[in-house]
């Protein structure tokens, strides 16, 4: 609904600097609507008219901030993983190493699903569990290789 009035937006920064020659530092509602009175009129000429945004864009901004909040969690959540089978496994992760397939699966996230338990690497002699694990990587796409073999 428009009211008639003309709204400007303004970046908050610009107005803090405004005419701060003051000694005091007195922080109220009326000095500031004085302030922002104060700019407006000075920059008159200049304050583009406010044009709030169509739907589809705010619904584009949200999604937006919301994928990238989820990537923040799934990085924090495979670093997490990452660190806690380290963990379980000592130095496991300076040991074996993949990089990360094109459709972005990593290799440590499936690992744990393949092997959820210490005694599901434990529980093998080392050679049993070498060629689980050899034929786990050529099926899911992951190079064989341990860091330090040449």
């Amino acid at each position: 609904m428009d009211s008639g009035l003309y709204v400007s937006v303004v970046n908050a920064l610009l107005v803090h600097g405004y005419r701060n020659n003051s000694l005091r530092r007195a922080k109220t509602d009326k000095k500031d609507a004085i302030k922002l009175a104060n700019y407006g009129l000075d920059h008159w000429l200049t304050l583009p008219r406010y044009i709030p945004e169509d739907d589809v864009r705010l619904m584009l901004k949200t999604t937006y901030r919301q994928y990238q909040q989820c990537v923040k969690v799934q990085t924090m959540l495979k670093n997490n993983l990452i660190s806690l089978f380290d963990t379980a496994f000592l130095d496991t992760n300076r040991l074996l190493f993949s990089p990360a397939r094109a459709d972005g699966s990593e290799k440590w996230v499936d690992f744990v699903a393949a092997f959820p338990r210490c005694e599901c690497v434990c529980g093998l002699s080392e050679k049993a569990f070498t060629a689980k694990y050899q034929e786990w990587c050529k099926n899911h796409g992951y190079n064989y290789y341990f860091r330090g073999q040449r």
